[in-house]
């Protein structure tokens, strides 16, 4: 078993494909092929099996995925530390965080540290929280930007700032004139909401409950996005963060209005337990909290 073998298994496991991780590691598929037969060989176990459409691992295929995922982060963090040792941070840095960290809140930041450290390949993950948890934890990622709290005994999360939700309507609607309002009145409004699953339809069906209103979508939509743009032609009221629509207000495109007993939103770092931070990682998060601790976005 060796570092190349179980580097492109993990590839693998990853596309679900041998030609998407072909691809992605600059090598041809019957190489990779020779590299897992050898590896099925020296266990003694199929490492995969053949679903429709994608390749799925076999439970013997699982255990070893999990063991080489936690080898070869140690590896990563390994080469890192001595790429610092040259005064120059090189390498590969991964993250996974929301659609609307990456549109809105990690930009800035992102080119702040390519400019710093241009040697660091930056690859990012956009996964709903509960995702992102999970990549931490199966050393997929170095680090995850999630919505709190995030419960399991080998994570340990540090809230970073806090997000606030607000109504968003077109400025002739009835809510733009007001400055705050209930959440009972925002509902009396077709209202779009983001699809099941995510942590923001989560918070917003908690709160309702809490309010004591009856939540009925009239679209649930994939993302803010198109959130924005059903509401700016009128198809309905919605629930964004307060910093994913800052450039439709100040365009006078759309109004935000604060929504009273609608929860701050506490967002922070995911990291595993037992896993060091490396050189690139620990760069990373100081740059971030120079950026984002303490703000409300």
């Amino acid at each position: 078993m060796d570092f190349y073998q179980l580097r492109s298994f993990c590839e693998i496991a990853r596309q679900g494909s041998f030609t998407r991780a072909a691809d992605k590691l600059f090598l041809t598929q019957p190489a990779l092929s020779l590299q897992v037969k050898a590896l099925e060989e020296e266990l003694g176990e199929a490492l995969f099996e053949r679903a429709p459409n994608r390749l799925r691992l076999t439970m013997a295929g699982e255990l070893l995925y999990g063991h080489a995922q936690a080898v070869l982060a140690r590896l990563e963090v390994a080469r890192a530390e001595i790429n610092a040792l040259q005064q120059q941070l090189r390498g590969r840095l991964v993250l996974a965080t929301s659609d609307t960290n990456c549109t809105y809140v990690l930009p800035g930041v992102l080119q702040a540290f390519r400019g710093e450290h241009p040697q660091v390949e930056i690859e990012i993950r956009n996964k709903m929280s509960p995702e992102v948890a999970r990549l931490v934890l199966d050393h997929e990622v170095d680090l995850g930007l999630a919505t709190l709290p995030v419960r399991h005994r080998d994570l340990i999360s540090e809230e970073l700032f806090a997000r606030q939700d607000v109504a968003i309507c077109p400025p002739g609607h009835p809510l733009a004139a007001k400055k705050k309002v209930r959440l009972q009145e925002v509902a009396a409004y077709p209202l779009l909401a983001l699809e099941q699953g995510s942590t923001s339809r989560r918070l917003l069906e908690e709160a309702c409950r809490q309010e004591q209103v009856e939540l009925r979508t009239a679209m649930d939509l994939g993302s803010i996005e198109v959130l924005k743009r059903f509401v700016e032609i009128g198809m309905g009221v919605a629930l964004v963060p307060q910093v994913a629509v800052a450039a439709e207000v100040e365009a006078g495109r759309l109004r935000a209005v604060e929504v009273r007993g609608l929860p701050r939103r506490a967002i922070g770092l995911v990291e595993h337990r037992g896993r060091r931070r490396s050189p690139m990682a620990a760069a990373f998060v100081e740059l971030l909290k120079e950026r984002v601790v303490g703000r409300r976005l």
